[in-house]
């Protein structure tokens, strides 16, 4: 009874002691969150890019490089054609999802051959570059950028093999210039939605691709986001609040969201998707990535979040301008960029 007795007051000390010390450790850990959270530690100085795409003809499958040449319009020969309706204006997988279906080869300059996915009926065309000719006005977004017609045999290739009459291939023209929205900072695009270079991180998508499983949905691969430059070595979503990337001879400007349509809900190995809106992708996106909540956790860009109309948009990866050193600029899979914050 006395060493029972002198146990439990030995022991009652300790253990008070230890869940004192948890308790402490415990408050401890939730401060060293909010300081990391608000003051950045644990921030890369540094990450590396993982991967990299070009998109010859917007809204159609890309290509993965291991090297890119840089320009004022983003990486060379992305999005310098486009896949216009009878009205002269852009069409892409919101409302033909099989052209996600279409894989062209990267353009040379004899041309862009045509190719479609394996199984698919349809036989490769090689189109003619065309870079001189009249030139005709085509809408992207608010835009109306000065393009070249690809020609008549293209325009029967597309329109029978997307199931609609009056599609033409044209090729933006020389003497294009598209700025960029200037509340956002002075630069130039070709055929994207609205920016040269999209940047997307590997632990933001391996942050989605879990969500969506759990969710019951696909396997979400980097193809549906359809990025330019995507890196490594950063946590999830941390590019949201990355200020620029600089690599060798030039500066990537994080200038603003990307807000996501419908195309990330379409499965770009099939051409389909499984409901109108998306189904699981769009929906887990709409539940950890929409305007409204991102306007409660953004720093770096929380009045733009903030803004009413946004509330119901969703954002996945930052869209970039490019500041070039000087002409012929090229970056690589496995080039470290300095980060910004």
């Amino acid at each position: 009874m006395g060493l029972l007795s002198r146990f439990s007051s030995d022991s009652e000390p300790t253990w008070g002691k230890v869940l004192a010390g948890l308790g402490s450790l415990a408050a401890g850990g939730a401060i060293y969150w909010l300081l990391s959270r608000h003051l950045g530690w644990h921030r890369p100085k540094r990450v590396r890019v993982a991967s990299l795409y070009v998109y010859p003809i917007k809204g159609c499958k890309g290509h993965s490089l291991s090297k890119a040449r840089l320009t004022k319009w983003g990486i060379e020969d992305d999005r310098t054609y486009m896949i216009v309706n009878d009205k002269m204006e852009f069409v892409s997988q919101r409302e033909l999802p099989r052209m996600a279906l279409i894989h062209p080869d990267l353009p040379t300059s004899k041309g862009i051959m045509m190719r479609v996915a394996p199984g698919e009926a349809a036989d490769p065309l090689l189109v003619p570059l065309k870079v001189d000719g009249p030139e005709k006005k085509v809408r992207v977004w608010e835009d109306w950028v000065p393009a070249i017609d690809q020609g008549d045999e293209v325009a029967k290739w597309l329109s029978s093999y997307l199931r609609i009459d009056g599609l033409r291939l044209v090729r933006i023209a020389k003497t294009a210039q598209r700025t960029t929205d200037p509340k956002y900072g002075i630069g130039e695009t070709a055929f994207s939605d609205g920016f040269p270079v999209l940047v997307t991180s590997q632990a933001s998508i391996d942050a989605i691709r879990r969500r969506v499983k759990n969710a019951g949905g696909p396997v979400v691969g980097i193809d549906r986001f359809r990025p330019n430059i995507h890196v490594e070595g950063c946590g999830p979503f941390q590019e949201d609040e990355m200020r620029s990337l600089s690599l060798p001879g030039v500066q990537l400007p994080l200038v603003k969201p990307c807000s996501r349509c419908t195309v990330p809900g379409i499965d770009q190995q099939t051409g389909t998707r499984t409901t109108q809106t998306g189904g699981a992708v769009t929906k887990t996106l709409r539940e950890h990535r929409s305007g409204r909540l991102m306007a409660q956790s953004a720093a770096l860009h929380k009045g733009f979040f903030s803004e009413s109309r946004r509330a119901d948009d969703v954002y996945f990866g930052q869209n970039a301008l490019v500041v070039l050193d000087h002409s012929g600029v090229e970056i690589s899979v496995g080039d470290i960029a300095a980060v910004a914050w």
